[in-house]
């Protein structure tokens, strides 16, 4: 989720509904540094018993982490509210144009999914670093870490101009350099385009656009991150892959930024970003 700045150092067996298999290609944007976007064929529909598979995935993947936020709250078994990513405390990060700081109280869990909102709200950290914004991240970093495994969050995304919601990983806290791979980052202000990266090794990037506006319903956003490269999937199709891929043990985070570059209109006081859940594999 780095904007060219380098930050600071249960599993339930549960029936997942299939998304409608799509009957289009992706629109196809720039390729970035490293990165070759792809259209494939739609994702095949899954069946059985067993936990969940990726959407579009046939086998070969065994679960290792979830939640499907049926809960009441926050697991903090599973989720910390703040990262070694946000250089303030772990919840802040102006430096990397984020103009938000993140606590619990804008992280609710109810109705089968977790509501993250960015409140227009004024907060001093405990550095005094004055915020404009509150809103929510979670980290894995108590319960689940890896290097090689499949990432997938089902999500909707905020409509309003100025956000910037992400599904990525950040180096665990016993790794000493920076380790980075970005599930998915999506600028609101450009509506039907993700920015898919990975930061470790070589690096890769892509940029494809979307054949729909992400706030408009729920859609999945997944990378398989392994040992021969990082491949990203848009509800099971593949949309870029790189040979490039992580090179240490890292944590899942989920989060809604506030983005400085182009940051919400005057009128703006909250956005949402919803989430039904967010899994892990490993083969």
């Amino acid at each position: 989720m780095s904007r060219k700045v380098r930050r600071t150092l249960g599993f339930g067996a549960v029936a997942v509904g299939v998304i409608s298999a799509l009957a289009l290609v992706f629109a196809l944007g720039d390729d970035g540094p490293g990165g070759r976007a792809v259209a494939v064929p739609p994702p095949a529909h899954q069946d059985g018993d067993g936990p969940p598979l990726p959407v579009g995935q046939t086998g070969g993947w065994e679960m290792a982490f979830s939640d499907e936020f049926d809960g009441s709250s926050l697991d903090a078994g599973r989720w910390a509210d703040e990262s070694g990513a946000e250089a303030d405390n772990g919840r802040g990060n102006k430096k990397n144009k984020q103009l938000e700081w993140n606590q619990a109280a804008n992280c609710a869990v109810g109705d089968g999914e977790l509501t993250m909102t960015a409140r227009r709200e004024a907060v001093t950290s405990p550095s005094g670093e004055r915020y404009e914004w509150t809103s929510c991240l979670i980290s894995s970093t108590p319960s689940y870490g890896f290097r090689y495994g499949y990432v997938e969050e089902r999500a909707v995304l905020p409509r309003a101009r100025g956000f910037w919601p992400a599904l990525w990983t950040w180096q665990a806290p016993f790794e000493n350099r920076y380790i980075e791979t970005d599930v998915y980052e999506f600028y609101s202000e450009t509506r039907h385009r993700l920015d898919l990266t990975q930061h470790s090794g070589a690096g890769g990037n892509c940029k494809p656009a979307l054949p729909f506006d992400p706030a408009d319903g729920w859609h999945t956003y997944g990378a398989a991150i392994e040992e021969s490269g990082t491949t990203w999937y848009v509800d099971g199709v593949e949309v870029c892959r790189t040979p490039a891929t992580s090179d240490g043990v890292t944590n899942i985070v989920s989060n809604l930024a506030v983005f400085a570059e182009v940051p919400p209109a005057a009128g703006t006081t909250e956005a949402v970003k919803r989430v039904d859940y967010i899994r892990a594999w490993e083969r």
